[in-house]
Formats: structure tokens, C-alpha cells, sequence
């Protein structure tokens, strides 16, 4: 099997398998973590800053993990459709690779524990047994043992669940222990062995009802099946190809309403005198659809309504003009905008909005720590001329790493852009 010879190497720079996709061909837009032909690669999103220690470098790669695993199953995001791996890999359970590991740095290997019951003078004594198994001696009408049934827990190493338990954690550092530390465990004396390693573990499942112990061993069944199924090469993927659905869900979370399909626009059909809506019909993911609706001092005189659309785009590290959203996107903000401004006025929204602002999110690398979002320029049409708020859209960029970092739906950042986009005429 190939194993990441890193961990047992001097020479080995984490850094040296790290890339960044602003310096990456348009073509390769891979972002995660690839094991192919003994060779580790982990290729960051756009705008990613790079780490300047081994530490912080590791750190950035379980944010990296961590962020694909989260939102990779947005309801809101294609991505579900694409699945996290790769279509030619087999699904890596990256999960249970980390779960191993911490798990076995923090209670060290699995063991069977063992119940013996023995005659002692000392120890807790197990009374309901010694009352039925030790003849008591009498004096002066009292009764008193010499001796005890005590209970004693031994580990019975030998047990093949241990085994496999080892060969597990063996193979979890040897993919991807390098995350946690130079540490290689011994590789067990036992042969992989599949149907033989799935039977004992789903018979000692069936035993126990310790949560602790049942998610141990469900995650050793995922390592078990991702073995047998891998190729004999061992290559692993965990990653995507279309990271712009990662980017929108970030961006979603972090600033969105959990309730926008409301802001929806929805087309119709007449046929035959019958109407069917969009929502009726087979494709219901339709692309005129805002990423995200932001809203501030919501229900009040002054609630403010942001039509947000996030672009996984190059412009915030290539300041290339064909890096940025072109004119299809820029008429969609402000069909978006008018949409809405419409409903609102019709009474169809519970609450009016004092303005309708549109922005573009984009990626890029902050060089100012205390900066994570940017200003750049406006975007508009000469066919909507006016002082309508929305006939603008604002580019704003934003720091990839502090993104991925804070992207749980946070109050001070939502004000933060939406002060960014309202003060830019």
C-alpha cells in the first residue's frame, strides 16, 4: 500500500505540497486535497493567504477540510449533486481518518475489556456474589467473610478487535497523520482482510451500547470499505472542481436569510389554457436566482434589503477586467432588485424596504490584517438610468481565509458589509 513517507522524513516540507489557485491555469480549479502516485498535493481556494509556519499550515488545512465538509451539502448549493470527491476517486471518509487519529492520541489503542470475578482478601467486593459463593464464618452470633468475590477489568489483548483497531489507526496516520505530527504507530502484524475485519466489528457493534464505542467502530468500517474499494495504488481525493458553490454557501451563511425563496422570480407556461408555474416543473433549480439576500434593521422604517451574488472570480488576484462578472449577470442583479421592489410594493413582502442595494462577492488575499473587505467599483447598464439604489452593484472583495474562518452568520460582519456597499456612490 502507498503510504505517505512524509511523516519519517526530514526533507519533507508541508509547504512544498501546498498550492494556491491564483497561481494555478484556469483549467485547474481543483481545491482539497489529492494522494496520487506517493504524491500529496492540497490546493487552496482563491485569495487564500499563505501560512508562514508548519503549524499555522496545518491549521489551515483542517479550515480547509472543515469548510468543504460543512457546506458541501448545502441545500442551496449544486455542489450536492457533484458530491465532495471527485468522480473517478472513490469517496475518502476524511472524517473517519481524523476521527481515528484524535481519537487514538487521546485514549490511546482499543482494547476488549475483560470482567473477572476472584476470591481476594482486598479489593471492592462484589457482595451479592460472595454472599453465594463464600461460606461465611460465624462468631458470637456474627457473620464475616475472610475472603471476597472482587471484580477486576483486565484487557485482553488478544482479541482481534484490538488488531484491527491498530491497523486502523496505522493506516490513518500513514494517509494523513502528517496533519497532527511526524508520528508513524507501528504497523500491526495483522493482513488487511476485509470480510474477516467487517465480521468482528459488526458483531462487537451489535454488543455494545456505549455511543463512544459504536462511533469507534462504525469509522473503522469506513476505513475498512474505503480500502477494500480504493484501487491498489491507494490514491485518495477530497475536494471539489466547482469550489464556486462552496464560495456562494460561505457567502450565504455568513450574511444570508434562511428564508429567501420568497425573492425568487417565477416564470410560467400557458398551455391549453392551463398555467404551470416553474416550481411545477421538472427543474426547479432555476438560475434566475439571487445567492443571497441580506437584510438590515429588518421590519423597522430603515430596513434596507442587499441582493448579494457571489463570484468565485480571479479579479481579486489577476486585476484582470475579463476577470469580473459580465453584462448577463450585472441585467440579472437589477431584474433581481426591481423583483423585489415590485413585491414590496404591491404588499406581497410583510415589510418595505427604505432602499435595494446590489453587490458582487469576490474573493481575494487581504495584505491589511484589520481589512477583510474591499471596495473596487461600481458595475452598471446604460438601459436603467436613474437614482434607484440597485442600478449600481458594488464589487466588493473579500478576504478568502477570514471567510472560511467566520462564515457561521455573524451580526458585525453583516453590518460591516452592508455599511461597505451603502457609503460607495
Amino acid at each position: 500500500m502507498a503510504v505517505l513517507e512524509h511523516n519519517n522524513s526530514s526533507s519533507f516540507s508541508l509547504f512544498d505540497a501546498c498550492s494556491y489557485n491564483a497561481s494555478l491555469s484556469e483549467k485547474d480549479c481543483f481545491v482539497g486535497i489529492k494522494y496520487e502516485n506517493e504524491s500529496l498535493r492540497i490546493n487552496f481556494p482563491l485569495g487564500y493567504k499563505r501560512a508562514s509556519t508548519e503549524e499555522e499550515l496545518k491549521k489551515d488545512v483542517l479550515n480547509l477540510i472543515g469548510v468543504l465538509s460543512s457546506l458541501s451539502d448545502a441545500n442551496e448549493s449544486f455542489i450536492q449533486n457533484q458530491k465532495i470527491a471527485h468522480k473517478e476517486n472513490v469517496v475518502f471518509p476524511i472524517h473517519a481518518y481524523l476521527y481515528l487519529i484524535k481519537d487514538f492520541l487521546t485514549n490511546g489503542y482499543y482494547f476488549e475489556k475483560e470482567v473477572v470475578y476472584t476470591k481476594s482478601s482486598n479489593g471492592k467486593a462484589n457482595w451479592a456474589k460472595t454472599a453465594r459463593q463464600v461460606k461465611p464464618l460465624l462468631q458470637d452470633d456474627s457473620v464475616f467473610y475472610t475472603e471476597f468475590i472482587t471484580r477486576k477489568v483486565t484487557h485482553n489483548e488478544n482479541e482481534l478487535i484490538s488488531l484491527i483497531h491498530q491497523y486502523c489507526v496505522w493506516e490513518s496516520f500513514s494517509k494523513i497523520g502528517w496533519l497532527f505530527s511526524s508520528f508513524v504507530p507501528v504497523k500491526p502484524r495483522i493482513k488487511f482482510n476485509k470480510s474477516l475485519f467487517l465480521s468482528i466489528i459488526k458483531t462487537k457493534l451489535s454488543q455494545t451500547f456505549n455511543e463512544k464505542t459504536m462511533l469507534l467502530f462504525n469509522y473503522m468500517i469506513d476505513v475498512i470499505e474505503f480500502l477494500d474499494k480504493s484501487s491498489e495504488t491507494k490514491n485518495f481525493t477530497y475536494g471539489t472542481n466547482e469550489f464556486e458553490y462552496i464560495w456562494e454557501s460561505m457567502v450565504d451563511s455568513a450574511f444570508g436569510e434562511k428564508d429567501k425563496t420568497k425573492y425568487y422570480p417565477h416564470c410560467y407556461w400557458d398551455i391549453d389554457g392551463k398555467e404551470y408555474s416553474s416550481d411545477q416543473l421538472e427543474f426547479k433549480q432555476s438560475a434566475l436566482r439571487p445567492d443571497t439576500i441580506m437584510i438590515t434593521d429588518k421590519g423597522t422604517e430603515n430596513q434596507k434589503t442587499f441582493v448579494l451574488d457571489s463570484k468565485y472570480y480571479r479579479y481579486g488576484e489577476s486585476r484582470q477586467l475579463n476577470h469580473l462578472p459580465m453584462s448577463g449577470s450585472i441585467i440579472k442583479q437589477i431584474a433581481y432588485a426591481e423583483y423585489i421592489e415590485k413585491k414590496e410594493n404591491r404588499g406581497e413582502l410583510k415589510h418595505k424596504s427604505k432602499a435595494i442595494y446590489n453587490a458582487f462577492i469576490m474573493p481575494y488575499e487581504s495584505k491589511d490584517p484589520s481589512i477583510n473587505m474591499k471596495f473596487i467599483g461600481s458595475a452598471y447598464t446604460d438601459y436603467k438610468t436613474g437614482d434607484k439604489s440597485y442600478y449600481k452593484i458594488k464589487a466588493i472583495l473579500v478576504d478568502t481565509k477570514w471567510l472560511m474562518e467566520n462564515h457561521n452568520r455573524n451580526d458585525k460582519m453583516i453590518k460591516e458589509l452592508a455599511e461597505l456597499i451603502e457609503n460607495q456612490q
